[in-house]
């Protein structure tokens, strides 16, 4: 008999427990069609949308020869993860549309154990890539110390110890009957009189899959965040491009460099002609030339995708985090308290959330990139002869947007970068050289 949609009774004979109610997790009874129909077609448009992007950026990656740097092993990595997290929505779907399990045990097991592993490598890919980043940054000499063989020997780890951590899973997740003739697929923590198995694996689960790595991001970003506004008032002066007199020089360096500014200011803005040519009789204001002053907004546009990879990965991944955490204060409960409080549809709506990472990391680490757009067309369309030279790196000539902000911290503190260029430091702008939005040439993140 069940209590609510998410919770049947049964007999557990292979943990011990005996007869006790367990969660559904991806089924749910009742008459639910329009809700089911919703949930499939949301699941369904995640899974195509994730298969063509992140096989847009493996694709990519493993056929141009310019695109196999440091960065792009990490984001090779993630569109991985990505895609082995999003080949379980089938059956999500599929379940969702039936109010019992029928896929058989082996999918039981192994659907959630790679939905576990895919979710740990993916975090913690994006938090090796925010630990690069603000080493490049924050740390000098601000140069990535990562090498092509490192940053392989690191994915490989990531994805070793998830599938070692999370091999439980596929054992304490099995088919169950009910007492009303169904079938569920659930979690069932083997008993111990001795040790709470269900909270052993709970509270390290939580913590080195989903709180540490998000703390370690949010950290490395906070630091990148913290250089920036500690430089600008320094920088800013220097680096930035004077506005007419219609708008105040002070005003303009707080929009821009600020976090609200970062958010609120156009993605896409370009220094128009006319305003370049009411600056001064050359068309230039301060010591920056006009095109030191966009590859300085480059830079500005850059540090606003980084607040939005925090924003995005806390959104996304702590709603499965507290969910995870509330089944196991609902699924310890005694048999004689049947408050549950949790649906299966609250777990699927958390896992939804989750699976919709799976679109947005490739959006983030790729197509934002006017340069990796270039290298999709060249592979999507074929080589064309304006996205071939886009595409195209082999110069090393301009500077990532790391060097940008490099160079006007150097400018500002006395010093000067070395550069076989001009005499200010700065090299001759050729053609923009990195394939992903935060990628100088070298392979270093930025």
């Amino acid at each position: 008999m069940a209590v609510n949609s998410s919770y049947v009774f049964g007999n557990d004979t292979l943990g011990g427990w005996g007869p006790r109610y367990f969660f559904t997790f991806y089924t749910e009874f009742g008459d639910r069609r329009g809700a089911a129909v919703a949930e499939v077609s949301l699941l369904l448009f995640i899974f195509l949308s994730s298969l063509l992007a992140n096989i847009s950026i493996a694709a990519a990656v493993l056929r141009y020869r310019e695109l196999r740097t440091v960065t792009n092993c990490f984001l090779l990595n993630l569109a991985a993860a990505d895609l082995v997290f999003a080949l379980g929505i089938p059956a999500v779907a599929a379940s969702r549309l039936s109010t019992e399990w029928t896929m058989g045990d082996i999918v039981c097991r192994i659907l959630p154990y790679s939905q576990f592993v895919c979710g740990f490598v993916l975090l913690w890919t994006l938090t090796l890539i925010s630990m690069d980043r603000h080493r490049c940054i924050v740390v000098p000499p601000y140069r990535s110390q990562l090498t092509p063989r490192l940053a392989t020997v690191l994915t490989a780890a990531t994805w070793f110890l998830a599938a070692v951590l999370f091999l439980p899973v596929a054992f304490w997740f099995h088919e169950q009957p009910a007492d009303n003739g169904s079938t569920v697929c659930t979690l069932v923590f083997p008993k111990s009189d001795s040790v709470n198995m269900s909270l052993c694996f709970t509270i390290p689960v939580l913590l080195l899959a989903c709180l540490l790595p998000m703390g370690l991001l949010v950290y490395h970003y906070q630091r990148i965040f913290q250089k920036l506004l500690a430089t600008r008032s320094r920088w800013a002066v220097p680096c930035v491009v004077m506005q007419p007199d219609t708008e105040p020089p002070s005003a303009r360096r707080d929009s821009e460099l600020s976090f609200v500014g970062s958010l609120v200011t156009s993605w896409t803005r370009k220094i128009s002609t006319a305003s370049q040519a009411s600056m001064t009789p050359n068309g230039r204001n301060g010591s920056l030339s006009t095109h030191e002053e966009l590859r300085l907004n480059k830079h500005l546009r850059v540090v606003r995708v980084l607040l939005l990879n925090v924003v995005v990965v806390l959104l996304m991944w702590l709603p499965i985090t507290i969910l995870m955490f509330l089944i196991y204060v609902d699924g310890s409960r005694p048999n004689e308290d049947t408050n549950f409080f949790l649906r299966s549809q609250h777990f699927i709506i958390a896992l939804l959330v989750a699976l919709l990472n799976t679109v947005v990391n490739p959006l983030l680490y790729g197509v934002l990139s006017e340069n990796f757009r270039a290298c999709f067309l060249r592979l999507w369309f074929g080589s064309k002869k304006k996205s071939r030279d886009v595409c195209d790196i082999r110069t090393g000539a301009s500077k990532s947007n790391l060097d940008v902000l490099q160079e006007c911290m150097n400018r500002t503190n006395g010093t000067r970068t070395p550069s076989s260029g001009r005499a200010n430091g700065y090299m001759p702008h050729k053609k923009m050289s990195n394939c992903s939005i935060l990628e100088s040439p070298n392979g270093n993140l930025v």
